[in-house]
């Protein structure tokens, strides 16, 4: 679960991959938001029809199309904006040329080439040129609060119809992070632009679709018709800013054709409406954790950590909050039973077990025995799962002593927090990669963390240890796959102990899709993208599989 956002993630990247549904139907909501977009005037089924599409739980859109912007729109990298490369994470190494036609690296890893897709035009009929990738790669140079990625860059020049990457160090799991997280822009337009305040309200990209419409309310794309593979089957896509009881109406009365979105009551409130058309698929995509943020008490404190992990009952969250999509996570974070050989042989069979009386232990030898420990747990009001998550971990924690208040917040507040470190613990997902090394990265990297008050790329706990990132290191410095499978057992070993992140349970890929306007979705038979519209780019490979119904 997250976003991403991207989560993921994303992450992010910061990418909020995890949505959530709860509520009664709250009636009118959607179809007032829909009036207000013109609803779909070709109606029915059939070929050719727009999509409606729940991204996220909100009120309102910000007008933020800026691809390099920790806040950007989901979809900006993928519709608009794409990469150079696209990584299939429900595939390891299953890499598939994008804006690039193939890559290279050199022996020693600090030099990677890649040849620029030619006959690729702009939405304004400029074409793309190796200048533009340089550019978008200078400017993260340049300004390095671009550098969402955290990617240790040092040189990008062009070579004829190659651009040549140089890295002061071995570098070769850079590949996910600068080829595959980041949306290529233009030189032309861009120039000249303050890239880290900009909110590029008009974007301009090679993607497959081009921005038809924006307001606070509902946001539309349209197929590019000059689209370098060929003009989309999908037309256009709407994006309504819906509220949770909205979302359930949509999904009800078959007006959502895709969302990601938690469901409490999936054949109840879904399925059983039109079992033939309404399907999901949730494969994993990453670790629901709480984040502590160990920059400042009680946190930085190991045996406080042990203490709320030991109390908290992951069967009954997973069993009631989560109704039993999901299960409770290994103690490494890792998902199971796929990441099996990931995780060092003596902590293969190890699980969370609930354990009050070592809990209390532990905090008394933290200096509150006599003394109550509390502090504040921020969650994101929408998100309604995480809330009953962190009720019921309130009760847990009470048992032992602590006093843990729940403070619900709207997802762009809970966002800004976090980011600066504004938080003593938040429930948050975590978005993996194409391997295990990139979910710890993201949750642990020093290089992703900024001090309380500025903005963080990731490893939003401000965890800093020199063992952490000397493991990282020795993973990104090798292609060697026993000794990157060492570090990342490395890795496993400082989340098991350590508890720099206190892991609770899985973070599907949350995806409700019908099947009556359109084929080609995601499935676990055909698991080529990721099939939650909540992450990107693989939002826009779902959209370029679809293939109207006939």
């Amino acid at each position: 679960m997250s976003a991403d956002a991207t989560i993921r993630d994303a992450a992010t990247q910061l990418r909020l991959s995890r949505r959530t549904l709860f509520g009664a139907a709250a009636g009118v909501g959607l179809a007032a938001t829909l009036a207000g977009c013109g609803g779909d005037d070709e109606g029915g089924t059939g070929a050719g029809k727009p999509l409606v599409v729940h991204i996220n739980d909100t009120g309102s859109w910000q007008r933020n199309f800026n691809p390099y912007a920790v806040t950007q729109n989901v979809g900006t990298i993928g519709l608009f904006y794409e990469p150079l490369l696209f990584f299939n994470k429900l595939k390891p190494n299953d890499i598939t040329p994008w804006l690039a036609t193939k890559y290279s690296w050199s022996s020693d890893g600090k030099t990677l080439r890649m040849t620029i897709r030619k006959n690729v035009k702009w939405t304004d009929g400029k074409p793309l040129t190796v200048d533009d990738v340089v550019f978008t790669y200078q400017a993260m140079i340049d300004t390095p609060a671009l550098n969402r990625g955290g990617i240790e860059l040092s040189g990008v020049k062009a070579e004829g119809d190659e651009v040549v990457f140089t890295f002061p160090s071995t570098s070769f799991t850079k590949l996910w992070n600068l080829a595959g997280q980041i949306g290529i822009v233009p030189k032309h337009l861009l120039a000249g632009k303050k890239l880290d305040t900009f909110t590029n309200p008009n974007p301009v990209g090679t993607g497959p679709f081009t921005l038809s419409s924006f307001s606070s309310q509902v946001y539309q794309v349209k197929a590019n018709p000059k689209y370098w593979k060929g003009k989309p089957a999908v037309p256009q896509v709407k994006f309504p800013a819906y509220t949770a009881n909205a979302v359930q109406t949509g999904l009800q009365t078959g007006e959502i054709d895709w969302a990601s979105a938690f469901v409490p009551d999936l054949k109840k409130i879904y399925e059983k409406n039109d079992p033939e058309h309404n399907k999901h698929y949730f494969p994993s995509e990453g670790l629901n954790a709480l984040m502590v943020n160990t920059a400042k008490a009680p946190f930085d404190s190991l045996e406080v950590r042990q203490a709320v992990s030991l109390a908290i009952d992951r069967d009954r969250i997973v069993k009631s909050a989560e109704r039993g999509y999901v299960e409770p996570a290994h103690p490494s974070g890792l998902p199971m039973p796929a990441d099996a050989d990931w995780v060092p042989a003596k902590y293969k069979d190890a699980k969370f077990t609930v354990d009050t009386a070592k809990a209390k232990e532990l905090l008394k030898k933290a200096g509150y025995g006599s003394k109550k420990l509390k502090f504040e747990l921020l969650v994101p009001s929408p998100y309604t799962d995480f809330v009953n998550s962190a009720q019921l971990m309130k009760e847990d924690l009470a048992k032992v002593g602590i006093d843990m208040t729940v403070r619900g917040v709207a997802i762009q507040d809970w966002v800004a927090k976090v980011g600066k470190g504004d938080f003593d613990v938040t429930l948050r997902g975590a978005v993996s990669g194409p391997t295990p090394f990139y979910l710890y990265r993201v949750m642990l990297a020093s290089v992703l963390t900024k001090p309380i008050g500025q903005v963080a790329t990731g490893n939003y706990g401000r965890w800093k240890d020199k063992h952490t990132d000397e493991l990282l290191a020795a993973y990104e410095g090798t292609n060697d796959e026993a000794k990157q499978q060492a570090a990342v057992q490395g890795l496993a070993t400082v989340v098991i102990e350590q508890l720099p992140v206190i892991p609770l349970f899985g973070s599907p890929s949350w995806a409700l899709y019908r099947t009556t306007k359109y084929t080609g979705w995601p499935t676990e038979q055909n698991p080529y993208a990721m099939p939650s519209p909540a992450t990107s780019p693989d939002m826009a490979q779902v959209l370029l599989h679809l293939k109207p119904v006939k």
